[in-house]
């Protein structure tokens, strides 16, 4: 059915979907998938690659400079602008602001509980839980006017400012940060201990996220982007995307430097500067995840005319995100977790990099087919059914998604 076509039951024709926000969103996978296969490899953030091969060091100056910390904010973006697009349809709608609530509520719970799924089963440092808490804490915003979200962004900024900081230096201070991430984030799977582990670790990761990188401020930052529809209609708003994009990412990379000559070896600072260097990376990251978003925005417009077959590939994946976002991520998990096919503690970080980059490959055909052939996204389908329920869900399936 094309997206002209009138719906079953009298519904009505989809409105054509935007080329920017699925764009970004399928690109940004491919980000994410990289940024999870470093863990895998034992080259998570701030893990020491100074006596590495070559390649080795490479990859991860490249993942400290343009992937850590980077593609988590990108997506937390993309996830408040979403949420921000779907009370704006409801409340077009005529929808009550009491059912707009109920149906915040629900998109945040089950977010919680499809990450509590994937973190269980695939991988526990995974972000849909720390999305569902943030749609449950943040998510009334939303009906609340564009001074009020200017203010709680102020406010966690401010937050965020103080306990990125604490939580980074505490880290490096307490001598936790060379592996940690890998040894918190990889639970095994053959004894008790190990699903123990991960079952106790379920509530801890959304948490932590939380409080030690700026999950709130970004997602509220969603909000505001959003309400101005900046991917929406990025031609109308050009000059300001592409200040975001020149400054936020330069600022991004330029700030990650620190950090990242520091693992490599080139600096040898005392744990309480390596806590700084730290957490000046996880707060730049907020500028370029909003950098890479304006980035994509601009190429989209370039895009929208003469969709190639790898353009249309690219945004059928963003379109069916939560499907291809979960794929990924046990794609990954099997090739590289030492308890699986076990690559991880033989490719190295540029080895991971290729695994990563290849299991998007084949998420990518896949996304493909079901674009040929105008199917949903098997989880994202789930996910409407779920908040929608019913009829509901069904019309929403009429309509452009954005999770």
């Amino acid at each position: 059915m094309s997206a002209t076509t009138v719906g079953s039951g009298g519904l009505p024709p989809r409105a054509p979907r935007k080329l920017a926000p699925d764009l970004a969103r399928g690109v940004m996978l491919l980000l994410i998938a990289m940024a999870y296969a470093g863990v895998y490899a034992g080259v998570g953030f701030g893990t020491d690659v100074s006596g590495e091969a070559f390649h080795d060091r490479a990859a991860s100056l490249f993942t400290t400079l343009f992937l850590d910390n980077r593609a988590f904010p990108m997506f937390a973006i993309l996830f408040g602008y979403g949420m921000a697009w779907m009370v704006s349809r409801q409340r077009a709608r005529g929808t009550s602001e009491q059912e707009v609530r109920r149906l915040l509520r629900r998109r945040g719970g089950f977010l919680l509980l499809f990450g509590f799924v994937h973190a269980f089963f695939v991988f526990p440092g995974e972000i849909l839980a720390s999305y569902g808490l943030a749609a449950l804490v943040t998510g009334w915003l939303l009906l609340r006017s564009n001074r009020a979200i200017v203010r709680a962004a102020v406010v966690f900024a401010v937050f965020y400012a103080i306990t990125v900081p604490l939580s980074m230096v505490g880290m490096a201070m307490s001598g936790t940060t060379e592996g940690a991430e890998d040894n918190w984030a990889l639970p095994g799977y053959l004894t008790a201990e190990d699903w123990i582990g991960r079952l106790v670790g379920l509530p801890i990761s959304p948490l932590f996220i939380a409080f030690a990188y700026p999950l709130l401020f970004l997602v509220v930052i969603g909000y505001r982007a959003g309400r101005a529809g900046l991917l929406d209609d990025p031609a109308a708003h050009r000059g300001f995307l592409t200040g975001v994009a020149v400054v936020g990412i330069s600022v991004s990379v330029l700030s990650a430097l620190p950090i990242a000559l520091a693992v490599q070896g080139v600096l040898s600072p005392g744990a309480l500067t390596e806590g700084l260097y730290m957490a000046l990376q996880v707060l730049s990251g907020v500028l370029g995840g909003a950098g890479y978003a304006a980035l994509f925005a601009l190429w989209g417009t370039r895009l929208e005319q003469t969709r190639g077959p790898l353009t249309r590939a690219v945004a059928a994946m963003g379109q069916r995100s939560l499907t291809f976002y979960i794929l990924n991520s046990v794609l990954v998990a099997v090739v590289l977790h030492p308890d699986l096919v076990g690559l991880g503690t033989v490719t190295g970080g540029a080895g991971a990099l290729l695994v990563a980059a290849l299991a998007w490959s084949v998420s990518l055909a896949l996304a493909a087919w079901l674009a040929v052939r105008d199917r949903p996204g098997p989880l994202d389908q789930l996910m409407r059914r779920c908040v929608y329920g019913g009829r509901k869900a069904r019309r929403a399936a009429q309509e452009p998604r954005k999770p």
